[in-house]
């Protein structure tokens, strides 16, 4: 605005101060009028454009004019030509000026305005007997003038009276309330002062270029551009509310003014005696007489009119007043609208709150959209179809709506806000009604306020006593009104949920955002029917909801409600909330740890037999195969027991997240205790993809587990079952644990399918097993001894006490065979002690028999060698039991040695320590048993009191073949010696294997080319044939 104004000066000044120019600049001057008026539309974006562009080609057309006539009397040198083109576009000018006006009077006034009419009308017409009689007759009676320069002379001044009327018609609606008006006028003005006088300066025929005169058109260039930029312009297309006539003391100035006018003139003319223009006075003076006996009378009408409003106003506030509920402050608004609204129009009233219930008829609920358009709390007009959904096709059959918003500057609740009231009908009758229905919004503003803190007051009253009867209770009551908000909140709430007050906070606020939509439609549906019926109280079942502490941490809470809207003690929705955050966390806990495992945080057997029935009831309907994988750690008992439980467990752990990763999403891992593990495989196509899932989990355990301790490798032995050989759950788990037994007979760290063979193994296993029990509790074992002779000399050493079970139905069962069993039902511990005893038992007569001869040659006393299992070994009392085969059998400790497997060494702990050096303290001889097949290390060796090692018949087998097997042997026996640590060769077969042994250094071994496994006499025998063989 402010370039435009400096624009419009500056080229102003330069006009008058560059004659030579002048042309250019003028042009420039118009020219951003024109401009200024575009892009005062264009920023601002009225309602109707069209009127501000008709200005603009007004002022288009007045430039043309300016430009015309600069080029005819600068360039041309044309001494003022009269009438020219010029004067055609000046002429145009008014027309287009007429035009726009019109079409700003029939946007801005949307009724026929018949007192705003007849006050433009009035100065209008006097203005115009001015004219006529100064400007017009003289004109008309030029006689130097031809007639065409009359009528272009003539039509000046008819453009101008035009012009001024249109502007009073503009103005007259509010006056000029508007900056974008008040320019349009200053503007409007300027133009007609320079006509008037740029007519008498042509009726004179002394007309130029470069006079003052010219400052109304420059004024009238500049105020229409300046006004189109101003923001208010928009308002000139915008319905304006009629106000009641007000004939107030400028306007009735203006008015009594213009009608003395023509007696003024008449006055004038008789005193200087010239009475010619009597007949167009009195004319002049009858219509401006008659003009204002029509605005007397619509000064009547509308005192009528407003007496009639007022009273109607007046009676809505009186039954406003005595209304004690929303409803009847409804009554009355929709009985003042329609004694206010024409009896004929077919209008509608609503009136909604955004408190307590609607009001809006009948049952028309309140529209939260409707009252968001009243949010600006301004009285606007709009079509009916702008309304909300439902109300826009309940109204629909009016053209226009006027909605006023119910606002109260300084309400309780801080909102001022209260509802709006909605009226349809024309446009003409809403606008006429717009200050009337103002009025009657702000007194039902008022009455439903009174009305809502007088319930509210009550409301209070009833509740200090039920506040004290809740106050100390645990748990939190909440009262709710229409909208959820609380009410009411009792004392523990600061406790439960941690909130000072929460009075007028929303019960949602207090819910998280994705549980806030479940929690409101639970909210409608507690409250049951729209209306309840007093006494009335709606129960439901418990609710259990998410809600939010201050600290926005959750809590859950178990709700209850009841219904006592329709209590005119409550008239609100009660909530009781109990905080069971800690008791549901606990039930989760619980259940979770019923049904996962507490380690692995896999399912548990209950869980995944639950998951097999599922499934298998699943793959009936859809046809798919269902199977089952057993999994059963293989080295898992070594590992728990020679680094601890600890590790153990973190394997445990690696192992299950291994598996699981390694499953399909619609797979079930579990650990069934201990190191069992199962898999349910769900939605197979055919029992290969249950064996192909079975590869994959296998193939899981191919890399070391990387734990805190170190990497530790473990194998798995794998039972796989499927739908397609079991009948039903049940089945199905016994088949996969058949399957398991089978893979772990056929030597471990492999998978098997079940096979109906199975069935009878394990039938046969169970057997075997409880013949064990039997054979034990009876003794029904027998001794082998194999000897073990010095390689060098062939002399006999020791024996190696093998145990064997002779069965009724199966002959001799060899170790093999039933080991496992022992070690698996902790049998194996009483067994053991057995063999000990009676192993000694049997060396202590060998030693009576060969010990003097033996030690006459310079030859250790015969040993025997028993082998000792690792639980055996742990068995808190094994030394006492070895004292007690010692002290019984009278052996001396010497003459034993214990065979133990590596898997005892080991587990590193203080009681395996401590038991060792008793042992050792005792004489008794330590041998590790198959060296070199498990996790073999040297360090055993000096860290345990270790006599012997026994090389395993699997290295011994390749001597002579394998130049590797050659070289391990011969190190391992090399080793043992620098540490002064005994060797035996098991399973020599070959006299080749005996010699490449001795040439080794290797100095004792045992196996088939000695002897085989010998009864307990036909040991004894030997015994004696070596004693008295000659040396």
């Amino acid at each position: 605005m402010t370039c435009y104004l400096l624009w419009m000066v500056v080229f102003t000044g330069i006009y008058y101060l560059d004659p030579a120019q002048r042309i250019i600049w003028w042009t420039g001057i118009g020219l951003g009028g024109v401009a200024a008026i575009v892009l005062g539309v264009r920023l601002n974006r009225p309602a109707h454009a069209s009127c501000w562009y008709l200005l603009a080609l007004a002022n288009l057309s007045f430039t043309a004019g300016e430009v015309v006539q600069a080029v005819q009397l600068d360039i041309l040198h044309r001494p003022n030509p009269f009438p020219s083109v010029a004067d055609g576009f000046y002429l145009a000018e008014f027309v287009l000026y007429a035009a726009g006006a019109l079409g700003f009077i029939r946007w801005r006034t949307a009724r026929q305005d018949h007192a705003g009419l007849l006050d433009a009308l009035i100065p209008t017409i006097g203005l115009a007997l001015l004219s006529w009689i100064y400007l017009i007759l003289p004109y008309a009676r030029n006689p130097d003038l031809s007639w065409l320069q009359k009528a272009v002379s003539i039509a000046y001044p008819l453009g101008d009276i035009l012009v001024l009327a249109l502007l009073l018609r503009l103005i007259t609606p509010r006056g000029g309330s508007s900056r974008s008006l008040q320019l349009l006028a200053v503007g409007t003005l300027g133009i007609l002062t320079s006509d008037v006088l740029y007519g008498l300066i042509q009726l004179h025929g002394t007309w130029h270029i470069g006079t003052p005169v010219e400052l109304g058109w420059a004024a009238f260039y500049t105020a229409w551009g300046a006004a189109a930029l101003h923001p208010s312009m928009v308002e000139l297309t915008r319905p304006v509310p009629t106000q009641q006539p007000d004939l107030g003391p400028a306007r009735f100035t203006l008015l009594t003014l213009a009608a003395l006018i023509a007696p003024a003139i008449l006055i004038v003319e008789s005193l200087d005696g010239n009475t010619t223009n009597a007949g167009v006075i009195g004319a002049f003076s009858a219509v401006l007489y008659l003009l204002v006996l029509a605005r007397l009378a619509v000064v009547v009408a509308a005192r009528r009119q407003a007496v009639a409003r007022e009273r109607t106003l007046r009676e809505a506030g009186a039954r406003l007043t005595a209304a004690v509920a929303v409803e009847e402050v409804a009554a009355a608004v929709q009985a003042a609208a329609a004694t206010l609204m024409p009896a004929e129009s077919g209008h509608a009233a609503v009136l909604a709150v955004s408190r307590a219930e609607s009001a809006t008829g009948p049952d028309t609920p309140v529209d939260a959209e409707l009252l968001a358009l009243a949010a600006d709390r301004e009285t606007r007009l709009l079509p009916t179809a702008g309304l909300p959904g439902a109300l826009a096709a309940r109204l629909g059959g009016m053209p226009a709506a006027l909605l006023s918003p119910l606002t109260l500057a300084e309400r309780p609740s801080g909102d001022p806000l209260i509802g709006a009231l909605v009226v349809t009908g024309t446009e003409q009758e809403l606008t006429s009604l717009w200050g009337s229905l103002e009025i009657l919004a702000a007194q039902a503003a008022l009455a439903v306020e009174r009305v809502v803190l007088s319930r509210e007051v009550t409301r209070r009253n009833s509740e200090l006593y039920f506040r004290t009867l809740v106050q100390n209770a645990s748990d939190v009551i909440l009262i709710l009104d229409e909208d959820d908000g609380v009410r009411y909140a009792s004392s523990s709430a600061e406790q439960v949920l941690g909130y000072p007050s929460l009075d007028g906070r929303r019960f949602t606020e207090l819910v998280p955002p994705e549980d806030s939509r479940e929690v409101g439609k639970a909210l409608s549906r507690m409250r049951g029917p729209d209306d309840p019926q007093p006494g009335s109280r709606s129960e439901q079942p418990r609710e259990h909801w998410r809600l939010l502490r201050q600290d926005r941490t959750p809590i859950e809470a178990e709700v209850r409600h009841t219904d006592l809207r329709a209590d005119p003690t409550v008239a609100g929705l009660v909530l009781t909330l109990r905080d069971v955050t800690e008791q549901r966390r606990m039930e989760r806990e619980l259940t979770h740890r019923a049904f996962h495992d507490s380690l692995t945080g896999l399912a548990n057997r209950v869980l995944f037999a639950d998951r097999v029935g599922h499934a298998l009831s699943r793959g009936e309907r859809s046809g798919a195969v269902t199977g089952v994988l057993f999994i059963d750690l293989d080295d898992f008992k070594m590992v728990n027991d020679t680094q601890g439980h600890a590790v153990g467990d973190e394997l445990l752990v690696a192992v299950s997240l291994r598996i699981s990763t390694a499953l399909r999403s619609s797979d079930t891992a579990a650990r069934l205790g201990g190191d069992e593990f199962a898999v349910l495989v769900e939605d197979a196509l055919a029992p290969g993809d249950v064996d192909a899932i079975a590869d994959v989990v296998l193939g899981v355990f191919a890399e070391p587990f990387r734990l805190r301790a170190g990497a530790v490798r473990v194998g798995a032995s794998i039972g796989v079952a499927t739908t397609e050989d079991s009948v039903d759950a049940a089945e199905l788990l016994t088949h996969a644990d058949l399957a398991l037994y089978a893979a772990k007979a056929a030597g471990r760290r492999q998978w098997r399918h079940y096979r109906p063979a199975l069935q009878a193994g394990l039938v046969e296993r169970h057997e075997l097993n409880e013949h064990l029990d039997v054979a034990i509790a009876e003794s029904a074992f027998q001794l082998y001894y194999q000897p073990i002779v010095d390689l060098h000399t062939g002399d006999l050493v020791s024996f190696e006490a093998l145990v064997r079970w002779p069965h009724d139905r199966r002959g001799m069962v060899l170790p093999d065979e039933f080991i496992a069993l022992a070690e698996e039902s902790g049998q194996i511990v009483p067994l053991g002690a057995w063999v000990l005893e009676r192993a000694t038992q049997e060396a202590a007569g060998w030693h009576a028999v060969s010990s003097a001869v033996r030690a006459a040659a310079g030859r250790a006393p015969l040993r025997v060698n028993v082998n000792v299992s690792a639980r055996q070994f742990r068995d808190p009392g094994f030394v006492d039991v070895v004292r007690h085969a010692l002290g019984t059998s009278g052996l001396p400790p010497c003459s034993l040695v214990l065979e133990l497997t590596e898997s005892v060494l080991m587990r590193r702990d203080d009681r395996i320590n401590d038991d060792m050096a008793t042992l050792d303290g005792l004489g008794v001889g330590i041998a590790i048993d198959d060296f070199g097949t498990g996790y073999s290390s040297l360090s055993y060796l000096r860290e345990f009191p270790i006599s012997i090692l026994k090389i395993d018949k699997s290295f011994i087998d390749g001597l002579g073949h394998s130049p590797q097997q050659h070289a391990l042997v011969e190190g391992i026996t090399r080793i043992a010696e620098t540490l002064g640590v005994s060797v035996i060769a098991e399973g020599i077969e070959q006299p080749e294997q005996r010699d490449l042994l001795a040439a080794m250094g290797c100095p004792l071994g045992q196996g088939y080319l000695f002897a085989h496994p010998l009864t307990a006499g036909q040991a004894r025998a030997l015994v004696r044939d070596a004693t008295h063989e000659p040396r």
